[in-house]
């Protein structure tokens, strides 16, 4: 069987996607996906990475908006309403109670800064530093959030190559013992396919890249194929063939999820 869900799309709301949601709905429909899944980024309080997010005041409307979806795509496809939720350290009871308020499907959980303040961010463009350190915070971020239980999904497992400097040797053991992290608390993690629309990767591939994919399918982590969409043609990037790919690797099954409850579905 194909992928049938992309989990991971975005909505003019974070103010960085395009494209009314209708389309994007109309666009997994064509691709025959069983499931689509919105999954914006969520408010911070104290206006932080308030140009790339929902405001709070927004987010009533959001999951108003994927609800009306749903019943309008009724026996069409399946539309599911997720979140992706910015870990940042110090805001965990906030997230909680965001969590707490609305029906979700699912909770996408990424690292896009590094500091309180969400001033530092996780891959600073044109960056000269130390790649090994920005790699080190980077993961240590990565498993607070997974030891915080706030997600279901863990997004873009290796952001920081978006400097245009992707791991190396030098991040072995922190990629290992991050992917330990996520198996002991049996989160899914997702293979974002928007690396292959992203310039500043030294070539196109997904997040993460297919050696630590292949060590996630060893540590038996479960996956999920999402496109990080923010437009409408982005749905589904390279489904067929990260399909293939993990066939031939052995992966029996991808994960799908309902109120926060995954299942597997045959690949």
């Amino acid at each position: 069987m194909p992928i049938e869900c992309d989990y991971h799309m975005h909505t003019p709301l974070c103010k960085h996607a395009a494209g009314p949601m209708e389309a994007y709905v109309e666009r997994g429909i064509e691709l025959g996906l069983r499931e689509i899944g919105f999954s914006d980024h969520n408010p911070l309080p104290h206006g932080y990475g308030a140009n790339v997010r929902m405001e709070e005041a927004e987010l009533d409307y959001y999951v108003k908006r994927v609800t009306e979806l749903q019943f309008q795509y009724r026996g069409k496809i399946d539309v599911l309403i997720g979140l992706e939720m910015d870990f940042v350290e110090g805001l965990e009871d906030y997230c909680r109670q965001q969590i707490k308020r609305y029906p979700w499907d699912y909770i996408i959980g990424s690292v896009h800064y590094l500091d309180r303040e969400c001033k530092q961010p996780t891959w600073p463009r044109n960056f000269t530093g130390d790649i090994s350190a920005l790699y080190a915070s980077y993961f240590e971020h990565m498993r607070q959030l997974v030891r915080s239980g706030l997600c279901d999904i863990i997004a873009h497992f290796d952001l920081p190559k978006r400097t245009g400097r992707g791991p190396t040797e030098r991040e072995a053991d922190v990629i290992r013992e991050t992917l330990h992290e996520v198996a002991k608390a049996g989160v899914c993690m997702e293979i974002n396919t928007s690396g292959y629309r992203h310039p500043e990767l030294a070539q196109p591939e997904p997040y993460p890249n297919f050696p630590i994919i292949e060590q996630a399918l060893a540590a038996g982590i479960p996956l999920t194929v999402n496109s990080d969409s923010h437009a409408p043609e982005q749905v589904g990037t390279k489904f067929t063939e990260i399909g293939d790919w993990l066939k031939r690797k052995g992966c029996k099954s991808l994960v799908r999820f309902y109120r926060r409850k995954p299942e597997f579905y045959p690949l």
